[in-house]
């Protein structure tokens, strides 16, 4: 019996995304915010233990806006 392992690892980006946003709402607008998510699932995705996915986005997030210049 062949196994898809890309389908035993495919991350549902659509639920780390809603688990993430709201914790990092009040930083940043939507879109930046959205971008930054993006960006960090990119980056993190090739990773074939997914359970701390969401803590680590965020982390990647949070870390991108510390080093943003202050408007």
């Amino acid at each position: 019996m062949a196994t898809d392992l890309d389908a035993l690892h495919r991350v549902d980006r659509l639920e780390v995304v809603e688990s993430v946003r709201p914790r990092l709402a009040d930083l940043a607008d939507g879109q930046d915010l959205d971008a930054m998510i993006t960006a960090a699932l990119d980056d993190l995705t090739p990773a074939t233990v997914t359970t701390y996915l969401p803590i680590l986005v965020e982390r990647q997030v949070r870390a991108r806006l510390d080093l943003r210049p202050p408007a």
